[in-house]
């Protein structure tokens, strides 16, 4: 394979790389999801952990 190929297979892999990081990152920082596992998940990545947030009840 020539490296033109190879450079392009590796972006490629890398955009598929960021976009599921990103998805994490937004699952991390949605309140509507549970706290302890938003930071649990976000240990595991080596991200940043959410806010302490939760989500008002509704009566």
């Amino acid at each position: 394979m020539p490296r033109a190929d190879l450079l392009h297979a590796a972006e490629n892999e890398l955009e598929k790389l960021r976009r599921l990081v990103a998805g994490f990152v937004g699952v991390i920082h949605d309140p509507a999801y549970d706290y302890d596992t938003r930071r649990a998940i976000a240990i595991a990545l080596g991200l940043p952990e959410p806010a302490h947030q939760t989500v008002p009840e509704t009566p």
